[in-house]
C-alpha cells in the first residue's frame, strides 16, 4: 500500500506536532475547546416538551421507568438520568436495561410487561427507542407516555408514535451537532433541565458522559471533543466514589494519556454485567455505595476477563478467514457458533480494521438471524439496509456501524439485494488512500514527541492517532524505540524499508505497511 503522494513533501523535522497539524489542517487555535463552546441545549427539537413532561412527573410523583441499553453507552446515559433525578430529590423512577442475549435490541415483551405489572405511566428511553415503533405503540396502549432520547438514525416511515423524541437526527432539529453519543444527548437534556430547574448537575456527569462517548466511537469531533477533551483535562475535579473506587484498583495515572486509558478501560468494564429482568451488573455497581461495591466490580472484572479471552480466540480466528482474501466485501456466517452474539460487533470492526471493506458478520440468535455490519468511508451502511428493508424484521445504527435482525429464510435474497446496493455504490478505486500525518526518523518515535502530540486527544474517528511514515528503517532500528503492534503488518527481520505506521501509543506502532528500499 503506497502512502499519497501529496504528503511526500512533507518537511521531515522531528516536530511532529506541527506536521500532524498542517496535514489536517488545523491549527492549535483549533485545538482549544471549553464547555462555553457547546451551543444552547434549547436548540434541541421538542426539549422544552420533554421537560415539560419530566417536571410534571416530578411535582405528582409519578412512576417514571428509564429504558436504556445493555452497551456502555446506554449504562451511562442511563446512569447520568437517573442520578440527575435523584440529586432532584425524586424517588419514584426506576431503570431497566435489557438483556441482548435474551431479546432483540429496542421495546420488547419482556420491558412492557414489566411496565403493565409495575402500573408505570411515564416512560424515558435513552441511546434507543427510534426503531420501536411497535413497542412504543405497545406502551401507549397501556396508557404510557413515552419519551425518546436517542441518537441514531431516524428512519421517518417508522417513527414511534411518542410523546416527545429528542434526537439530533430529527430533521426539524436544530441543534447543530448532529453525532453526539447517546450519553451526550442525555447530558444536553440534563443541563437542559438543571439550567430550567435551577438544580446543577453533579460534575462526575461529565465523566460518565465521556467513557459512553469514547465507547460508543462516535467521532470524537465537534461536542465530542469538546466533552471529552473536558474530561481529561478536569479528571480530578469530577470524580465521583464509583471513579475513586475504580482508581484505587488501577494502575497510577500522571498523563493525559493515562486518563484517556482510564475512560477506554472503565467503558471496557461496563461493557460487561448482563442480567435478567431490567438488572445489570455494571448499573448496580456504579450506584453501590455500600461495601456490596466490591463484590459487584470483581464480578464485572471476571466477566471483562472471560470477555478478553473469548476476544483473543474469536481474533486469531477472524484472522485466518482474513488471511490471503480478496473481494470488494466481506460476509460471514456463523454457523459453527465460534462468535459470541455480544462480540458480533466487535468482530465485524476487527475485520474493516485489517481489510478496509464493507463487513457483514451474521449469525443464527433467538430463531432469527441478527447481523452486525461495519464499513469506512466510500459507503454507508444504514443506507444499504435501508434500500434491502423489505427483508429485515428490524435494523438501526450508524452510516458506518449498524445491525438488523431478519428471519432466516430471507437470507440469500437479502445478500443478492445487499450486494446489487453495493455494485452500484461501493466504488475502492474512489476510496480514499491510506496518507500519513507526519515524516519521521525512528528515533523521533519517543514519549517526549508522544506527550507534545497529548493536545490532539481524544483519538478517536475522524481524529485518529497519527499515522507516521519512517524514511529508511530496519525492523531492529524500531523495536529499540518502540514495540510492535501483534495486529500490525509483520517487518522482515533482514532489511532496511520505508514503513508506515499508525502510533498507537508511546512505545507502541502498528504497521501498516512495508516498502523495501535495499
Amino acid at each position: 500500500m503506497k502512502p499519497d503522494e501529496p504528503n511526500s513533501n512533507m518537511d521531515s523535522s522531528n516536530d511532529i506536532l506541527n506536521q500532524i497539524l498542517k496535514s489536517r489542517n488545523l491549527s492549535q487555535q483549533d485545538l482549544q475547546t471549553n464547555l462555553n463552546m457547546l451551543p444552547d441545549e434549547a436548540l434541541f427539537a421538542n426539549i422544552d416538551k420533554v421537560e415539560h413532561r419530566i417536571r410534571a412527573a416530578l411535582y405528582e410523583n409519578e412512576p417514571m421507568v428509564i429504558f436504556g441499553h445493555d452497551d456502555p453507552d446506554g449504562i451511562t446515559s442511563t446512569y447520568i438520568l437517573y442520578n440527575f433525578l435523584n440529586s432532584c430529590g425524586y424517588q419514584k423512577h426506576r431503570y431497566y436495561i435489557p438483556n441482548r442475549n435474551l431479546e432483540p435490541h429496542g421495546i420488547q415483551a419482556g420491558f412492557i410487561d414489566f411496565v403493565r405489572e409495575g402500573n408505570y405511566k411515564l416512560i424515558v428511553t435513552v441511546d434507543n427507542g427510534i426503531a420501536s415503533l411497535e413497542g412504543v405503540k405497545q406502551l401507549n396502549a397501556l396508557g404510557c407516555d413515552v419519551i425518546i432520547t436517542d441518537h441514531h438514525i431516524v428512519q421517518p416511515e417508522v417513527l414511534p408514535p411518542a410523546y416527545a423524541i429528542m434526537n439530533p437526527q430529527l430533521p426539524q432539529c436544530d441543534y447543530p451537532f448532529k453525532q453526539l453519543a447517546g450519553v451526550g444527548v442525555v447530558l444536553m437534556l440534563i443541563r437542559y433541565l438543571g439550567n430550567k430547574w435551577e438544580h446543577p448537575i453533579e460534575p462526575a456527569s461529565y465523566f460518565w458522559t465521556a467513557v459512553g462517548s469514547v465507547a460508543d466511537k462516535v467521532p470524537m469531533i465537534g461536542m465530542n471533543r469538546i466533552l471529552v477533551r473536558y474530561a481529561l483535562e478536569h479528571f480530578y475535579e469530577i470524580q465521583d466514589d464509583t471513579v475513586e473506587f475504580l482508581l484505587r484498583n488501577y494502575n497510577r495515572i500522571n498523563t493525559l494519556s493515562d486518563i484517556n486509558s482510564f475512560l477506554q478501560y472503565t467503558a471496557h468494564l461496563l461493557a460487561n454485567g448482563r442480567d435478567v429482568k431490567g438488572r445489570h451488573t455494571a448499573l448496580r455497581f456504579i450506584l453501590q455505595l455500600s461495601d456490596a461495591k466490591a463484590d459487584l466490580f470483581q464480578e464485572l472484572e471476571n466477566q471483562k476477563n472471560k470477555w478478553d479471552s473469548d476476544l483473543n480466540r474469536v481474533f486469531n480466528f477472524l484472522d485466518t478467514l482474513a488471511a490471503d482474501f480478496v473481494g470488494n466485501w466481506f460476509v460471514y456466517y456463523d454457523d459453527e457458533d465460534i462468535i459470541p452474539y455480544p462480540l458480533l460487533g466487535t468482530a465485524a470492526t476487527y475485520i474493516l480494521n485489517k481489510l478496509n471493506i464493507p463487513t457483514l458478520l451474521l449469525k443464527s440468535h433467538n430463531g432469527d438471524t441478527v447481523c452486525e455490519g461495519r464499513c469506512s468511508e466510500g459507503f454507508n451502511i444504514m443506507d444499504a439496509f435501508t434500500h434491502c428493508k423489505k427483508y429485515l424484521k428490524q435494523f438501526g445504527g450508524h452510516p458506518k456501524a449498524a445491525g438488523f435482525t431478519m428471519q432466516q429464510e430471507n437470507y440469500d435474497t437479502f445478500l443478492d439485494c445487499f450486494n446489487n446496493f453495493l455494485l452500484k455504490h461501493f466504488h475502492p478505486s474512489h476510496t480514499a488512500s491510506t496518507k500519513y500525518d507526519a515524516v519521521v526518523a525512528a528515533k523521533d518515535i519517543n514519549r517526549e514527541n508522544w506527550q507534545k502530540l497529548e493536545i490532539l486527544l481524544p483519538w478517536g474517528q475522524l481524529n485518529p492517532e497519527p499515522t507516521l511514515l519512517i524514511r529508511n528503517t530496519s525492523k531492529a532500528e524500531i523495536m529499540n524505540y518502540v514495540a510492535l503492534d501483534n495486529s500490525g503488518r509483520e517487518i522482515p527481520n533482514q532489511g532496511k524499508g520505508d514503513i508506515l505506521a499508525l502510533w498507537k501509543a508511546a512505545n507502541m506502532i502498528k504497521v501498516l505497511s512495508w516498502q523495501q528500499t535495499d
